[in-house]
């Protein structure tokens, strides 16, 4: 073995995540930035995203994975229903695909994660809305951004 193979630090013993782990959280990641993108060009996500979205990640992660069916269902029904709540609130500020993205952030991450990333895109979203002045702004690219934080910080390493 040469001198600069042993000077490569082996990262193997501190990531948790294993192949279909590793493999759903990264479609995710790009799922989430391709919606993030469609919502700051468009101002919409089309139905057809989310359609398709929640019987392959529920695939990936409970079907192939080893994320337990409990905590991806609680995951989706917190997303769900504390989004649903805002929406209401809000009297439909808080659009359709804001709530449907929150239930997939959810079934995918699980509720203990879904509160970071929901926690970080409302911090997120309270300074933009008072940077901007606006009353509006796309809230995907937001969770987008929470989500993917709370998967790498707090799934990948020990």
């Amino acid at each position: 073995m040469s001198q600069k193979s042993k000077q490569i630090p082996d990262f193997a013993p501190y990531i948790r995540m294993n192949i279909p782990e590793v493999l759903s959280i990264s479609l995710f990641s790009v799922f989430s930035v391709g919606i993030a993108l469609a919502d700051l060009q468009r101002g919409e996500v089309p139905r057809a995203a989310f359609i398709a979205a929640f019987p392959v990640f529920f695939a990936l992660r409970v079907g192939w994975g080893s994320f337990p069916l409990g905590e991806a269902a609680a995951g989706f029904f917190a997303g769900l229903v504390v989004f649903l709540l805002a929406r209401a609130i809000s009297e439909g500020k808080l659009g359709l695909a804001d709530v449907w993205y929150s239930a997939l952030i959810g079934m995918v991450l699980g509720p203990r994660l879904w509160y970071g990333a929901a926690g970080l895109a409302c911090v997120g979203g309270m300074a933009l809305l008072l940077v901007s002045g606006r009353d509006r702004i796309p809230f995907i690219p937001l969770m987008a951004a929470g989500s993917i934080a709370m998967a790498i910080s707090n799934g990948w390493w020990r």
